[in-house]
C-alpha cells in the first residue's frame, strides 16, 4: 500500500488519490488492532489431584411400614361389622372385619347335633359289645360314624370362624379398602396393618454396589445412620433383608433397614437420609480420581461421560469413565491423569480446539 502512495506521488498524481490511500493504510491497521485486541473466552478449570478412596456414601431412603400385612377373608360374603379405621392402633386377635355368618352357624349347629348323636351312639354300641349283643363290626361302623361327625364339626367351626378377620398382630391400621355390607371375594383385601414396635426404612443402593461386596457377613452387621427430618439425633439402624435381584425400573437393589421404635415416632413414607462407610461395610472401594459434576456433560453413547481438559491454551473433549458418584463429585476409574486441568464453567460455549483463557480454582471449592 505504501509503495503504491509513493508511485501516485511521483508520477504527480492528484492529492485526492493519496488522501485515500492513506484512509485505507489507516483503516487497515485499525482493523487489525481491534482482532489482535478482541478477548478470549474465560473458564474455570480444576486441576485433577491424586487418587482418593471416598468410602464415605450418602443414599436416600423412607420409611416403609414394617411387616404391611394384608387383611382377607377366605371365603365370599357380605361385609356386616367393620370395626377399624386407617390410622387406629390393634391388638393382636382384636376383630377388624367379619362377614354374614347365619348359613356357617347353621352348618355348625347340625354338624353339632350329629357329633353328639354319633358319640351317644358309639358309647352304647361299646356297653352292647361287652355284654354281647352287638357285634364288633356294628361297633367299627358306629365308629367310623362317629369320627365322621367329629371331623365334620371341626370343618364347620373352622368355617365359621372364616367369617371374622382378626389383627394378626399388635400394630396400626394403614389402609381400609372395604365398607360395610360391600360383598368381598376370597383373599380380597379388606384392611392393612404394619407394626409400630419397630420402624423400617427402604432404601435403593446403585447397581454397581452388591458385585464389590467381599464381606457379606460383616455387612449384615454394619449399622449405617440414618437421619430423620425433624429429630434431634441421628440412629443407627441395622440390617433386616435386601432383595435378590435389582429392580428393573430404578436399576438398583433394595435393602431394607430396621431398628425398634422405642419413643421415635416416625410415620411411614417420610423421607430420611442414610450415611453409609462403604468400606467398613464391606465394599471393596477402589481409588479414582475425583472431579466435580459441574464438569460433566453426556458424550454421543447413551450412557457416556465426558470433559473438556485444557492443554496449551485450548480445549478439548475427552471422555471419561465414572466409577461411581459420592458427595465430594464423581470419582472416574479412566479418561484422565493427576495434574489434568479440565472446565467446570461455560461448557456450552466450548468447541474443539477452542482457545481460552482460565481461572485455576480451588480443589476444596
Amino acid at each position: 500500500m505504501l509503495s503504491t502512495v509513493r508511485a501516485l506521488a511521483a508520477s504527480g498524481g492528484g492529492g485526492i488519490l493519496i488522501a485515500t490511500a492513506l484512509a485505507l493504510i489507516l483503516l487497515t491497521g485499525c482493523e487489525q488492532d481491534r482482532v489482535a485486541a478482541e478477548p478470549l473466552l474465560t473458564v474455570n478449570v480444576y486441576e485433577i489431584g491424586p487418587p482418593v478412596v471416598n468410602s464415605e456414601e450418602t443414599f436416600h431412603g423412607r420409611v416403609v411400614p414394617a411387616d404391611l400385612t394384608r387383611v382377607a377373608f377366605r371365603v365370599a360374603g357380605k361385609i356386616t361389622r367393620l370395626e377399624v379405621q386407617p390410622g387406629e392402633e390393634v391388638v393382636k386377635g382384636q376383630v377388624i372385619a367379619q362377614i354374614e355368618d347365619r348359613i356357617p352357624r347353621q352348618v355348625l349347629a347340625d354338624a353339632q347335633a350329629q357329633y353328639d348323636l354319633s358319640r351317644k351312639q358309639l358309647d352304647r354300641a361299646q356297653n352292647l359289645l361287652d355284654i354281647g349283643a352287638l357285634t364288633r363290626a356294628q361297633r367299627d361302623e358306629l365308629q367310623a360314624v362317629f369320627r365322621l361327625a367329629r371331623a365334620n364339626l371341626e370343618l364347620a367351626k373352622r368355617a365359621l370362624s372364616y367369617t371374622v378377620i382378626e389383627a394378626p398382630f399388635d400394630g396400626q391400621v394403614i389402609d381400609v379398602e372395604k365398607e360395610v355390607f360391600e360383598s368381598v371375594a376370597p383373599g380380597e383385601t379388606v384392611a392393612m396393618v404394619y407394626r409400630t414396635e419397630r420402624i423400617d426404612v427402604l432404601v435403593n443402593i446403585p447397581d454397581g454396589l452388591p458385585g464389590r461386596i467381599h464381606q457379606p457377613a460383616d455387612s449384615r452387621a454394619y449399622r449405617p445412620m440414618v437421619t430423620f427430618p425433624g429429630a434431634e439425633k441421628v440412629y443407627a439402624m441395622k440390617h433386616l433383608k435386601n432383595s435378590g435381584a435389582r429392580n428393573p425400573e430404578t436399576q438398583t437393589f433394595q435393602i431394607w433397614l430396621t431398628m425398634p421404635a422405642g419413643d421415635a415416632a416416625f410415620v411411614p413414607g417420610l423421607p430420611v437420609t442414610i450415611t453409609v462407610d462403604l468400606e467398613e461395610a464391606g465394599f471393596t472401594m477402589d481409588p479414582g480420581l475425583v472431579v466435580p459434576l459441574s464438569a460433566l456433560e453426556p458424550a454421543g453413547e447413551s450412557g457416556a461421560f465426558q470433559v473438556w481438559r485444557y492443554e496449551e491454551g485450548v480445549v478439548n473433549p475427552v471422555e471419561v469413565t465414572i466409577g461411581r458418584i459420592s458427595q465430594a463429585g464423581a470419582l472416574l476409574s479412566s479418561g484422565l491423569q493427576v495434574g489434568d486441568l479440565i472446565v467446570i464453567s461455560r461448557l456450552s460455549l466450548l468447541v474443539p480446539g477452542l482457545a481460552v483463557d482460565i481461572k485455576r480454582v480451588n480443589q476444596d471449592s
